[in-house]
């Protein structure tokens, strides 16, 4: 079940809080406004939750998960989704008369379509509960979070590139890996050029985990001394 489904499912009058614009309810916090913000909290847990479950500490470091989120939780894509299961024509069937002009060009761009779709999210969670909201969320937001999973700047790329900003630049040693020739440990250093430093050690079930688990190592340290 995605939020189309429960778009279709829920009530008039629940809808009807997630679509209000300040501009034709009174009183005025009666908007959709406040649902928002609860909506954006509840999707940024609903979308971190599902990232740290799709990728171990040793591929993706907090900092490429955070830009991951952010592009999946961006107003561009919450109007993508919010179009996406209908919930523009929704909120300009729920206005009040004379004003589903003004509905029409609230939805069409800008804040107030995602705003709504937060709120729809709030609603949920409090109509059919957190697990169901959750998958609906997932199987709603899919082509965003694929597309974003699949694309990710990953920690080796992050540390170079934090690396470029000074002048330096890293690659990896990895000697002859440890253990039964069945199920090897490989082993990795991230070596800082031109100083010749070892910054980041790792370990993994291959010379690229063992790589990335350096670099994330390295990460870790580098930020740390800021």
């Amino acid at each position: 079940m995605d939020l189309r489904d429960q778009l279709e499912a829920l009530p008039d009058d629940q809808l009807g809080r997630a679509t209000a614009h300040s501009s034709w309810v009174r009183p005025r916090s009666n908007s959709y406004e406040r649902l928002a913000f609860v909506g954006d909290t509840l999707l940024d847990l609903i979308v971190t939750q599902h990232l740290d479950g799709l990728f171990s500490p040793q591929e993706m470091t907090p900092g490429v998960l955070t830009r991951i989120r952010a592009s999946v939780v961006s107003d561009d894509t919450l109007r993508t989704v919010a179009k996406r299961i209908g919930l523009d024509a929704t909120a300009v069937r729920l206005a009040p008369e004379g004003h589903r002009e003004q509905a029409e060009g609230l939805v069409a761009g800008g804040k107030p379509l995602a705003s709504m779709l937060e709120a729809m999210i709030a609603v949920c969670w409090e109509t059919v509960g957190p697990e169901k909201t959750a998958v609906a969320v997932i199987e709603s937001f899919g082509p965003e979070l694929e597309r974003a999973a699949a694309h990710p700047i990953e920690a080796k790329s992050e540390l170079q590139e934090l690396l470029a900003r000074t002048g330096s630049t890293v690659h990896y040693q990895s000697p002859e890996p440890s253990g039964p020739p069945h199920a090897p440990t490989f082993h990795a250093d991230a070596i800082r050029e031109p100083e010749s430093t070892v910054i980041g050690q790792g370990e993994g079930s291959s010379k690229k985990i063992a790589e990335t688990a350096a670099a994330v190592d390295a990460l870790a340290a580098l930020y740390g001394e800021d």
